[in-house]
């Protein structure tokens, strides 16, 4: 969800958007069922149809809703002319490390997360009734990072997560993000499927 606050008082509400078959973001307007290639196209909208007056600056306040299950809209965006988004690349293993040491410890957002850094980067093990439940890797090679998530010993396969694991630039805030969504997700003890 996008939220646009030309007041204090007053905000309009949108929805970013992807279309696959296209390959193109766009902003969808709640409130008039249109899209919108730009958020400044869908602003000027806005004041023409009377719903606020006077210009507003470049200053205009955009809030995008958090989702830790979903891509980043950054991810989503980021193309060779990026208007909007700016993508900081990490430049280390340690960026990664200090910013989630805090989370790790007691009462923090990852408690009872162990975490190491390896040759190839790091390893977070997810506990549950003192037992390794989950782990990932976060791995890099010339400033790209990929992915190995394990439950029970056995890997994930990409095609059952919802980010992608491969290679790849990614930014600190997508690599916390899927710290976020495996320690999250839950395992259903005792389920078993058939085929692959």
């Amino acid at each position: 969800m996008v939220y646009f606050f030309p007041t204090l008082d007053k905000y309009f509400e949108g929805v970013l958007m992807y279309e696959v078959k296209d390959k193109k973001a766009y902003v969808y307007s709640v409130k008039d069922n249109r899209k919108f290639d730009t958020f400044s196209k869908w602003i000027d909208y806005l004041e023409n149809r009377g719903y606020f007056k006077g210009r507003k600056s470049a200053t205009a306040t955009i809030f995008l809703e958090a989702n830790p299950t979903s891509p980043s809209i950054a991810s989503i965006l980021s193309t060779s002319n990026s208007l909007y988004w700016k993508t900081s690349l990490l430049i280390n293993i340690t960026d990664i490390l200090s910013s989630i040491q805090e989370k790790v410890k007691p009462g923090g957002e990852f408690s009872g997360t162990a975490i190491r850094k390896i040759s190839e980067g790091l390893e977070l093990h997810f506990f549950k009734e003192e037992k390794s439940e989950k782990k990932l890797l976060i791995l890099t090679k010339s400033d790209l990072y990929r992915y190995e998530v394990y439950i029970f010993d056995q890997i994930v396969k990409e095609k059952y997560l919802p980010f992608p694991t491969k290679e790849m630039k990614r930014t600190l805030d997508e690599i916390i993000n899927f710290i976020r969504y495996v320690f999250s997700v839950s395992i259903c003890y005792g389920q078993s499927t058939a085929g692959n």
